[in-house]
């Protein structure tokens, strides 16, 4: 379901390409069956696009190691906004949280939107001649 955003500015793709600092981190949780919930810092968005995800039923029924990487989107959505100042990308995350019942229904939609708009920041840099991250 890929929806055209907005170009972002060298500035801002830079930014959302760029890892930030241990005090602007976000926090996910990597639950497991068998581990419980784990607390794991992410420090850019590419380690929060890699992190979000939630292994299949019949791994889950096969592997007592199945896990899911669990953000809380509004959580993501206010560290997008208030740490990384894409707004645009802020409020497209809280849209697809709105349209699911449970953080199974709206994962793999709000990882999809992270990794359109990653492309999206290393299309722009590249013209630029900055290295894509």
């Amino acid at each position: 379901m890929a929806v055209t955003r907005s170009e972002p500015t060298l500035e801002l793709a830079a930014r959302l390409l760029e890892e930030v600092g241990f005090e602007k981190r976000l926090v996910g949780i990597r639950m497991a069956a068998m581990g419980g919930a784990n607390p794991l810092a992410l420090f850019s968005l590419a380690e929060v696009a890699d992190f979000i995800h939630i292994d299949d039923y019949e791994t889950a029924l096969r592997d007592n190691n199945s896990t899911v990487g669990y953000i809380d989107p509004s959580a993501l959505a206010r560290w997008v906004s208030e740490v990384l100042e894409d707004e645009e990308l802020a409020t497209a995350i809280l849209e697809r949280e709105a349209a699911g019942e449970n953080y199974g229904s709206v994962a793999m939609p709000i990882k999809e939107l992270l990794l359109e708009r990653i492309e999206q920041c290393r299309e722009v840099l590249a013209p630029a001649g900055q290295e894509p991250v």
